[in-house]
């Protein structure tokens, strides 16, 4: 739940930019939007190119709609087993994808709202 509202802040904050005609700051956080999800992006890619491409583009969504947190941690808790051709366990996905916000877009939020 984190996740989602750190992602719904972040649009919000970048819309403001927009308003406001801070351009500059627009740009930066939007950027650093798009770098997270490219690189989730990349990351659902990896984990399941290997299971088909109806299952990689089943899991693009989540990460689409800023649902991959919590898509991730619900596996997590039910102790989701790794499938045969996924490249990692839930747990290491999840803990991917929390290394990935945090680099690529919580830390350059903080930088850029300061």
């Amino acid at each position: 739940v984190t996740s989602i509202v750190d992602l719904v802040t972040d649009i919000y904050i970048t819309s403001v930019y927009w308003q406001k005609n801070a351009f500059e700051y627009f740009w930066a956080s939007l950027a650093s939007l798009c770098v997270s999800m490219g690189i989730q992006l990349l990351l659902v890619t990896l984990q399941y190119k290997r299971m088909g491409w109806q299952r990689v583009l089943r899991e693009v969504c989540p990460v689409l709609i800023g649902f991959k947190p919590a898509v991730d941690a619900h596996r997590v808790a039910t102790g989701a087993k790794q499938e045969a051709g996924q490249a990692f366990d839930s747990m290491s996905e999840m803990t991917y994808v929390k290394g990935i916000e945090m680099f690529a877009e919580a830390i350059p939020g903080v930088i850029i709202q300061l």
